[in-house]
Order: C-alpha cells, then sequence, then structure tokens
C-alpha cells in the first residue's frame, strides 16, 4: 500500500491527506523534510539518490530529506529519514518552514512542496543506506561553488535548500559547533 501523506494549501494549512503517488500525480503540495548534517570542521555530508529513485536518480541532494507521513511531525519525520537514509542521529535544529517550487524532471510541470529545514551537528561518518548511492563531505563553500557550477548534479532545488541551512548553521553559537 502507498504511504499516506497529508496535503497543504499555499498558506501551509492541512486540507486533506491521500497516497503519495496521488499526490504526486495530482501536484499536490505536500510536506517534506530536509536535512543537513555538519560535521565538527564545517563540512556537510550530502548524498546522491539511489539510481533507482522516481524522482532525480543519482543527483546530489540535501544529508537526508524526504515526505512526511500522514499526521506526523516534521521533527519526527526528520529524524527518522536520517537514521533510514543516513544510518546516523544526531540533535537536529530547526531552521525554517518555506514553501518551495522547482521544476519537475521533464520541465513540464513545477513541483512544490511545504518543506521542514532542519540542520545537526555530528562527527559521525554516515553510511549510505538503501535509498543512497553515495555519500560525500564537503567544505560548505566548496560546495556551494560546485552547485552554481554543475547545478545538472543536484536536485533542483538544492542550492536554495543548502543556502538556508548555511545561514541556519552560521547563527548557531560557536561552543555549540
Amino acid at each position: 500500500m502507498d504511504e499516506l501523506v497529508d496535503y497543504y494549501n499555499e498558506q501551509g494549512e492541512v486540507i486533506g491527506f491521500c497516497s503519495r503517488d496521488e499526490a504526486d500525480t495530482k501536484n499536490y503540495i505536500y510536506p517534506n523534510v530536509l536535512v543537513f548534517v555538519f560535521t565538527g570542521d564545517k563540512k556537510v555530508w550530502i548524498q546522491k539518490r539511489s539510481l533507482s529513485k522516481r524522482h532525480y536518480p543519482g543527483l546530489w541532494d540535501p544529508s537526508a530529506c524526504g515526505a512526511l507521513a500522514h499526521n506526523e511531525d516534521a521533527r519526527t519525520a526528520a529524524e527518522r529519514e536520517l537514521l533510514e537514509e543516513m544510518g546516523i542521529a544526531c540533535n537536529l535544529t530547526f531552521v525554517e518552514k518555506f514553501l518551495q517550487s522547482f521544476p519537475g524532471e521533464d520541465d513540464q510541470i513545477t513541483r512544490s512542496r511545504m518543506s521542514y529545514l532542519f540542520i545537526g551537528i555530528s562527527d559521525k561518518t554516515p553510511k549510505g543506506k538503501d535509498e543512497v548511492e553515495a555519500v560525500a563531505a564537503f567544505d560548505s563553500e566548496d560546495l556551494l561553488k560546485e552547485a552554481k557550477i554543475r547545478p545538472e548534479d543536484f536536485v533542483p532545488s538544492f542550492e536554495v535548500e543548502f543556502q538556508k541551512a548555511l545561514k541556519g548553521y552560521k547563527s548557531i553559537p560557536e561552543p555549540f559547533k
């Protein structure tokens, strides 16, 4: 059975729920979590999506991301996705909730998600799981440059998401990094 997800209006209010496949087919706005995990030496872990993924296979993505299940809160979903995709757990800090739109794979439609962005700090080395082709740690500034130079290697929303995550990371007081 396909997982159930809530879907939202543009103000971020839940207006119903349906299967994830239906939400994708009808291009509903549904919630997702985005997690960027930074290391103690100020690098960030990202993942390359599995080649078997329906959306954006083989492209670089945040440390972890995924849809919220019906009635699931964002923090629980972020913790679940991080454990499922990277095999690690760490304290997560909520950065912001925002509506984002990006081109679909065929550029014929625009997909929208109500995104809940979290950051974490951990020196654990992720072990990319089934949904992950590879993991890598990058210097934050180098990663931003790479995303600008080679956007075709990243999911279409990556640069916007990472800039928001980096701003959140930089706002954390130094002793806590």
